[in-house]
């Protein structure tokens, strides 16, 4: 699906306001894509591991979240969302997009919303003050997170002397790094219970209960593949 923007290069500080018209019609045809993060908060809402999770409501390697027949997101139901306190960050954000380079300098962009919509703007309130409303900071502290993972993992390709743009994702990358002859893992790393079980096995380590240090021993995990 195209997206057009009605403005790009907004910052924290930039005015505006979005008032959700409970329209649903944001929650069809789109390609969600989830980090290990999202799928922890989602599969503890669903009452499951992230590896059950992972095999019932994703795509594409548990990187995107399914979508229903008729195009409607899994979760979607006639009263709305039905993991709307667990909502990815792409949810929280619409209309909005966010952006970070390597040099993790942020921008957002504005999408135009589909026919039909009824969420209306307004200019009450910036940027910042739209995140906070969204409960977006757990969230955007994780996908930096993983971002920082990514150039991190980029870094041992660059020194491999493999081609850095055939890797346009975090789980593009982590394949070229766990594929390697020396490496031997498979790419269960999106799948973070059974990441840290594999990683407390090998290390002896005892995995944490809170999702914070699950998400930093997760991520640790990951980076031991490069090693």
């Amino acid at each position: 699906m195209e997206i057009s923007l009605r403005r790009s290069g907004l910052n924290r500080q930039s005015v505006f306001g979005y008032s959700c018209g409970r329209c649903l019609v944001c929650c069809r045809f789109k390609t969600i894509h989830l980090n290990p993060y999202e799928i922890a908060r989602l599969s503890k809402n669903q009452g499951v591991s992230t590896t059950g999770f992972i095999d019932r409501f994703t795509t594409n390697g548990g990187t995107v979240l399914r979508s229903k027949e008729d195009g409607a997101c899994v979760f979607l139901g006639a009263e709305g969302c039905g993991v709307h306190a667990d909502r990815p960050l792409v949810c929280r954000l619409y209309p909005l997009g966010r952006h970070v380079d390597f040099l993790g300098v942020e921008n957002f962009s504005l999408m135009e919303c589909e026919e039909g919509c009824r969420g209306t703007f307004h200019e009450r309130g910036t940027v910042e003050g739209y995140l906070e409303e969204q409960g977006a900071a757990d969230f955007l502290r994780a996908a930096d997170l993983y971002l920082n993972l990514l150039w991190s993992l980029l870094e041992v390709i660059k020194e491999q002397e493999l081609e850095p743009s055939r890797y346009e994702t975090v789980l593009d990358t982590v394949r070229a790094v766990a594929e390697r002859p020396e490496g031997g893992h498979d790419l269960s790393w999106i799948d973070m219970d059974r990441a840290l079980a594999d990683y407390s096995t090998r290390s002896g380590a005892t995995i944490p209960e809170s999702l914070e240090e699950r998400m930093r021993m997760h991520i640790k995990a990951v980076q031991t593949w490069a090693e």
